[in-house]
């Protein structure tokens, strides 16, 4: 049986570390029937869904969208096994980037089989890691706009926040039972991690600890959210260089320990968000019940420890203070 699996991301989900390890070892996949076919200098398909989603030229494919979902067609469509496409591109929510699912489907109609498998992540955790990879590129919003912005309009930075408006873009394309939703944090507690969630997900019979590490098993790891936000306060307009979000991330774990974890939300926002996502996930959860009827987002214990954005003590911004002076001086 010939079958396409599209891994949609989304965003923030070790989809990066998923396509790293997949296109590292590529042949032992197809040994057990899982075909991860290179199509650009980068591991993930990205360039798929160009020809919805102008992306950065890098992800661009040669025959361009459309002409590589034939091309795979007709160079796998009759080979037994199963073609795992990923990209979390595949899962913006901005009017004008959305991908039409409908095309891809018919694109792909050659396989006996079309489904999609979509890791989902507690949002405020989810807010926080776009945030922090938008720093990367740019000066990424403030946080408190960006919760303005979901409340309003359950969308940030092109993304939806609520996971019922993008299972409403996938069932125009796709029935109930063609689509996986994952919990990331279950996928994290999985033996071999997300790598391993992903395998069993692909029923391939092959599991984590058989794939060759690439990367430590990590890719596209995100800063620590509090000294990033702090960087981003001290440089605004400009984007973070490097040595500032050193400095403050030094400051930050001397002013509260290795271990602190750090919350990019004050105590208020975080408390929305909780109730925003609890209300939707739970009607996400509903709606599931005749397909996957186990399937629970993870849910934060909200007196877990964090140092929240409000709890940033003036000693902080002086150290992240000092450390700039120091590492300028020298």
């Amino acid at each position: 049986m010939a079958r396409v699996v599209l891994h949609i991301g989304t965003h923030k989900t070790a989809t990066t570390t998923i396509q790293d390890m997949f296109a590292h070892n590529a042949e032992l996949l197809r040994q057990h029937g899982v075909i991860y076919p290179r199509l650009s200098r980068v591991a993930g398909h990205h360039g798929l869904v160009m020809e919805w989603n102008k992306l950065p030229e890098i992800y661009a494919l040669a025959n361009g969208s459309i002409e590589t979902l034939k091309q795979l067609a007709r160079n796998y469509a009759k080979v037994p096994g199963t073609l795992f496409l990923s990209s979390e591109e595949f899962s913006r929510g901005k009017p004008g980037a959305r991908v039409d699912f409908r095309a891809v489907r018919e694109l792909l109609s050659d396989f006996e089989s079309v489904s999609v498998v979509c890791v989902l992540r507690e949002q405020w955790q989810f807010m926080q890691s776009i945030y922090l990879q938008a720093s990367k590129e740019r000066q990424p919003p403030r946080p408190s706009a960006m919760v303005d912005s979901v409340l309003r309009s359950d969308m940030t930075d092109g993304l939806w926040i609520d996971y019922n408006l993008l299972y409403d873009h996938l069932l125009a394309a796709f029935a109930p039972e063609e689509i996986t939703f994952l919990d990331f944090d279950t996928c994290r507690r999985h033996r071999d991690g997300v790598v391993g969630a992903m395998l069993e997900t692909l029923e391939c019979g092959l599991s984590g600890s058989s794939l060759k590490i690439v990367h430590d098993g990590l890719s596209n790891v995100s800063p620590l959210a509090l000294p990033t936000f702090a960087a981003c306060v001290i440089t605004e307009p400009d984007q973070p260089a490097r040595w500032v979000l050193e400095c403050t991330t030094g400051a930050f774990r001397l002013e509260y320990g290795d271990d602190a974890r750090s919350c990019l939300w004050t105590r208020s926002e975080f408390a929305q968000l909780m109730e925003y996502a609890r209300q939707r996930n739970g009607r996400l959860s509903e709606r599931l019940k005749g397909v996957q009827p186990e399937f629970r987002l993870s849910e934060s214990d909200p007196h877990e420890g964090r140092i929240y954005r409000d709890g940033l003590n003036p000693s902080f911004w002086t150290r992240s203070c000092r450390w700039m002076y120091r590492a300028r001086k020298s």
